[in-house]
């Protein structure tokens, strides 16, 4: 675990980050590095941060997920601050500063002065591809992207995105101080919309043309999603899901969509095909994305729905 921590950029997303490594132990200071503001409209700032991260906390002592001790503790840890000034003693930085490649490219060459050589310097960025930003860094191999998901305090997930010039040790180091977190970072290659926003576009955009099309309310839309797709895959992963249900049936869907509604969208992977072809169809195969032969086929398919029983269960009114 790394000591001390700086945050860049106390908005809503650095607010939380801030929260959720103080909660992990360290140290951290949230810096509004104050690009063409005032002193005052800074403080004000890191002011409101102070309150909402104090809020989320409080909700986290009510819900019973942290203790009141660790709450005060937190707090307690986090340090507010106007200006970069030195960061030498801080192992980590996270930028989140919003996403412009601009301001972020301008943060990066004021921290080369003021951290230590060997400082994890990491982009929240959500969109920005972390070959755009790298050269803003002196020593671009300890560069990378630590894509959180709002609200970051609570979302397990991290995406840790290299650059062609990223270290493996400096990915091995961040993969190491999320999960000293708590966190449940996964690596991806360097590829617009990494992996989470690039699966969110599509399905937020087709969730918007049910709408258009008169299919169904937004109401009912979210309703299928809390009550369909968001119960199923807090279980399953989505690939887990293509198997159990069999990759013929994904494969079968997407062309009946294609031809009926006319649009190229719903047409299968290219992958999809091949594993047609192959007859890798999941369980019932004995191979599909993954493998079930022997006993596997058994033991996966009575964790999932276990799996679902206790989120069934936990989500029954009382």
């Amino acid at each position: 675990m790394t000591d001390t921590v700086a945050v860049l950029g106390p908005g809503r997303i650095g607010r939380q980050i801030a929260l959720a490594f103080a909660l992990g132990g360290c140290r951290v200071r949230l810096i509004d590095i104050k690009e063409g503001r005032s002193v005052a409209d800074a403080e004000r700032t890191l002011a409101d941060a102070r309150r909402e991260i104090a809020r989320d906390v409080g909700l986290m002592v009510e819900e019973q997920v942290i203790e009141a001790p660790a709450a005060t503790a937190a707090l307690a840890r986090i340090e507010e601050r106007v200006g970069l000034g030195a960061l030498d003693d801080c192992s980590f930085v996270q930028e989140a500063l919003p996403e412009s490649v601009t301001l972020k490219r301008a943060a990066f060459a004021r921290l080369n002065a003021v951290v230590a050589d060997d400082t994890i310097i990491a982009s929240a960025s959500s969109t920005v591809s972390p070959s755009h930003l790298m050269d803003a860094v002196a020593r671009p191999a300890r560069f990378l992207v630590a894509h959180w998901l709002n609200p970051a305090h609570i979302i397990p997930l991290v995406e840790v995105v290299p650059s062609p010039s990223t270290a493996p040790a400096a990915v091995e180091r961040t993969l190491g101080v999320l999960s000293a977190l708590g966190k449940e970072p996964v690596t991806c290659h360097d590829s617009p919309g990494f992996i989470v926003p690039r699966l969110q576009v599509l399905l937020m955009n087709e969730a918007v043309r049910l709408v258009e099309e008169g299919v169904a309310t937004a109401e009912d839309v979210d309703r299928a999603i809390r009550a369909g797709l968001g119960f199923r895959y807090a279980s399953l992963g989505i690939f887990e899901f293509i198997d159990w249900g069999g990759v013929d049936i994904l494969y079968r869907a997407s062309r009946y969509m294609t031809e009926t509604l006319g649009d190229e969208r719903f047409k299968p992977a290219r992958l999809v095909e091949q594993k047609m072809a192959w007859n890798e169809l999941g369980p019932k195969t004995g191979r599909g994305f993954f493998d079930y032969t022997g006993a596997r086929r058994d033991a996966f398919e009575t964790e999932k729905v276990r799996a679902l029983l206790r989120r069934l269960r936990r989500e029954r009114p009382t």
